[in-house]
């Protein structure tokens, strides 16, 4: 994959709600590439808030609850302290699907006791790529060296090819929410240019399908 050196990204401009109002999904029925369509809010920094999002299917049609999170969740004991010796307690675990209580062993005192739970939703990262709103798993993924690399739609995936094949990256302005400020660093790392660059051409072609 060639490279241009004269190539300057700018990274102040776009966070990444800049391309979350069209989102490629897997579609829980079919399997096939479905839509997540998001009607953003007046703001968008940090993070997108106070939005609508709509889910769609155009090969099976079947709608899903869009009420409901699909993706997994990470639960934890709703007592911050061992029942019996007050030690505080700082076991987790990622689930896929509900419970209501979970045994958790003090690192104290040793005794087992079940707790109720808490729970909070995952957003994607570098080992999971999935839709910030239903949790659905996102259509364009590739795994790179025990990570995954993602992008929500096309035109996200073109602005992470531009990053990734600049060889001098200009940031005019300091932004802690933009984009590449928050790339994880094996996408920043120029020794994993042509291997990113390779996945994202991959995952531009028109008959690519994520694994299952």
């Amino acid at each position: 994959m060639e490279t241009n050196d004269n190539i300057r990204t700018n990274k102040a401009h776009k966070t990444l709600g800049s391309f979350s109002s069209e989102i490629f999904v897997k579609c829980p029925h079919c399997n096939a590439k479905a839509k997540v369509f998001i009607k953003l809010g007046k703001y968008t920094i940090p993070y997108p808030f106070d939005t609508k999002s709509i889910f769609r299917c155009d090969n099976c049609y079947k709608p899903i609850d869009e009420k409901l999170w699909y993706g997994p969740i990470i639960i934890a004991a709703v007592n911050k302290r061992c029942g019996y010796c007050g030690t505080a307690l700082s076991y987790e675990e990622k689930v896929d699907k509900y419970k209501d209580k979970i045994e958790v062993k003090c690192n104290g005192c040793k005794q087992e006791k079940r707790y109720d739970v808490s729970y909070s939703l995952t957003y994607p990262n570098s080992y999971q790529a999935t839709d910030p709103n239903f949790g659905l798993p996102l259509w364009l993924q590739y795994p790179i060296n025990g990570k995954i690399f993602w992008a929500y739609n096309y035109e996200h995936l073109d602005h992470l090819r531009k990053y990734v094949s600049a060889k001098l990256r200009e940031e005019q302005f300091v932004s802690k929410y933009s984009i590449t400020q928050i790339l994880p660093n094996f996408v920043k790392l120029a020794k994993n240019r042509e291997k990113i660059l390779k996945t994202i051409d991959r995952l531009q072609k028109v008959d690519f399908k994520p694994e299952q």
